[in-house]
């Protein structure tokens, strides 16, 4: 028999927010955090557009020698062991396990310029290296998982976890993900490919599955969960429940997805056979939605077979209009979209989606967020490599 799989504490530096009350403020409002990047000097760049980190105060700042992704989840872990501490220390050191996702190692390319005497390797920061430091600074023993398969990083992260807690219930694993693309090479690299918006309004730059979407916006931030087994939960604090996941790959193209949906829809029809559910149970779908013509063409196939008879009923929603796109972090980002719905019985606005698109005929809520029962949740990431995740998450009862 297996053991429930429960979200139990959290802690996120986002471009909405680095407090849940904030973040899930900003879901209701659907206000785009997308605007000109201040954290480095675009003035030579073609584009300017990303969703930044914030707190309180505005946008994060962090000098050039600075990995914004290291600095984002520090403050996650930081600010998870102050809030909770009791919710990971209650276990030995040797039953804490990280399984984390994250996005390609950071290069400061200023510094680099400025002081090229210096070794290149010298410049370099990666999340291997930040999750090591982090599990010395907070005695977890257990492992160190740390997965950098792009788009769908921290979503397999969480499926990892999921696996690994399903046979041992007597650990605790801290999970999710942190990423940042928002630096003078990564962000000039994704420029290069061409898979930016060109919209003029920056705040509209990313329409998910709107007929007039252009391209996706890269965001940034930090999001991290600590998963327990039922049984071990402090029943109260209880966020919800993940209770299936599922993987697969296209084997299409290396940045295309697989144009009929078939191997994302594989991915999700595991995490609802894993679940040991049905698709007619399945509420209400928070896809990947990255505001590009192709992603979404492919997700809306993946519906028509996932829910042949319903595709164009169910509702849904994607959270990038919002945020932008979190790379190796998004997964773990858009959860939060998640257990906001689950908390709240609400299908939130997917922001900036005004046209519907004829060739993608969802049910994409837009101007009102939706309220109706929401029992279980099915999540979908998908990223470059041909790589799709699927997660389904449902409401603790």
């Amino acid at each position: 028999m297996h053991n429930s799989v429960c979200i139990t504490t959290l802690s996120a530096i986002s471009p909405i927010g680095d407090n849940l009350a904030d973040i899930f403020e900003a879901i209701t409002k659907a206000e785009s955090a997308t605007a000109a990047i201040q954290s480095f000097d675009t003035a030579h760049y073609p584009a300017t557009v990303g969703a930044e980190a914030r707190d309180g105060k505005g946008v994060i700042p962090s000098h050039h020698s600075q990995d914004r992704k290291e600095l984002f989840v520090n403050r996650a872990f930081q600010n998870l062991f102050t809030d909770h501490p009791s919710a990971i220390r209650k276990y030995d050191p040797q039953n804490r396990i990280i399984s984390i996702g994250s996005g390609i190692d950071y290069f400061d390319l200023v510094g680099y310029i400025d002081n090229p005497q210096k070794a290149w390797q010298d410049y370099c920061n990666s999340a291997t290296t930040t999750m090591q430091a982090l599990a010395e600074t907070y005695d977890i023993l257990g492992g160190v998982h740390t997965n950098v398969s792009a788009c769908v990083a921290s979503t397999q992260a969480l499926g990892l976890a999921w696996r690994i807690l399903r046979r041992d219930p007597d650990r605790v694993i801290i999970s999710g993900g942190f990423d940042s693309m928002l630096s003078p090479l990564h962000y000039i690299g994704f420029y290069k490919l061409g898979a930016f918006s060109d919209a003029s309004d920056l705040g509209k730059a990313c329409k998910p599955f709107d007929k007039h979407r252009s391209g996706l916006v890269l965001g940034e931030g930090a999001a991290i969960y600590t998963l327990e087994s039922e049984k071990n939960a402090d029943k109260e604090s209880i966020l919800a429940v993940i209770a299936g996941y599922g993987s697969s790959n296209d084997a299409y193209m290396v940045t295309d997805p697989q144009p009929g949906g078939e191997m994302l829809a594989r991915a999700a029809l595991e995490a609802i056979g894993e679940a040991g559910i049905t698709p007619g149970e399945i509420d209400c779908v928070h896809l990947h939605g990255t505001g590009t013509h192709k992603n979404a063409i492919a997700e809306a196939n993946a519906m028509k077979i996932v829910f042949p008879r319903r595709y164009a009923e169910i509702p849904v929603y994607s959270m990038k209009g919002q945020i932008g796109h979190l790379i190796g972090a998004c997964g773990a980002m858009e959860l939060l979209g998640v257990i906001y719905s689950l908390q709240n019985q609400k299908v939130p606005v997917t922001v900036n989606y005004e046209t519907p698109d004829p060739e993608v005929t969802l049910n994409v809520i837009k101007e009102k967020e939706l309220s109706m029962p929401i029992r279980y949740i099915l999540k979908l990431n998908s990223a470059f490599g041909g790589q799709n995740s699927a997660l389904v998450v449902k409401k603790y009862e």
